[in-house]
């Protein structure tokens, strides 16, 4: 990166520090240009939240290339889960800032991870988001992210599975084939947990606090399964009640 690029982006991390600072890389034309951002966060010393108007503002003024932000006081600078999985669902190459030591370091999408092994992290990658992500990979099918970074199914005042399955575009089947979703109720008193079938009695789900994994489809998943539901979309789904 151009010593002028990274020297902007020093001086606005050294200005927001000990709180974490955002911003974004432009391309216009033949020329970068760093654009600060403000962090929205509820918590900047540890984390950002880039103000949105800020980022529009940005894709006014050119491309946007590349999103940065800060980590304060770190013994190493390695972006965290979290910077990882906020970077593959923005599809741009992420730049890190360490201060006071002033390291720089970038990274980029994971376009090919594979579904197994994944970190949980409420709301960011959790069994909702690799329902998504298999939809999106696998069939092209674009879901709506309604993952929250909080346990919305503790004491039963939220119900996000049996909300919005309907409107996502799913229909419910009795007979599952690789691609369906098995929505389940596990220690909850309503339905909180989602998998998806591959076929031969296994399913994929990234259960609570786990990594991502491929099961079989025993009798404690059978057991707590609610329902299981195709997405309409999905070559040779039908509806069983036209």
């Amino acid at each position: 990166m151009r010593e002028k690029l990274l020297e902007a982006i020093r001086q606005h991390v050294i200005a927001e520090y000990p709180k974490e600072a955002c911003g974004v890389i432009i391309q216009k034309g033949n020329k970068q240009t760093y654009i600060p951002c403000h962090n929205d966060a509820d918590d900047p010393l540890n984390t950002f939240v880039m103000r949105e108007c800020d980022y529009r503002s940005a894709e006014q003024e050119g491309e946007v290339i590349m999103i940065v932000h800060s980590h304060p006081d770190v013994p190493v600078l390695i972006p965290s889960e979290m910077d990882r999985i906020q970077c593959d669902y923005s599809g741009l190459e992420w730049g890190i800032m360490s201060w006071p030591d002033g390291d720089f370091c970038t990274f980029s999408p994971r376009t090919d991870r594979d579904y197994v092994g994944r970190p949980w992290v409420l709301g960011h990658a959790d069994c909702w988001s690799i329902i998504m992500d298999y939809h999106k990979r696998e069939y092209g099918i674009e879901l709506r992210n309604w993952s929250v970074p909080y346990e919305w199914w503790v004491g039963g005042k939220e119900n996000r599975y049996e909300d919005n399955w309907r409107d996502e575009g799913f229909i419910e089947v009795q007979t599952p084939q690789p691609g369906d979703m098995i929505m389940m109720q596990i220690g909850a008193p309503v339905t909180n947990h989602a998998a998806i079938y591959l076929g031969d009695n296994l399913i994929l789900h990234h259960n609570f606090g786990n990594l991502s994994t491929r099961v079989p489809y025993g009798q404690y998943f059978r057991d707590r399964t609610v329902r299981i539901v195709r997405h309409k979309d999905i070559p040779n789904a039908k509806n069983p009640y036209p």
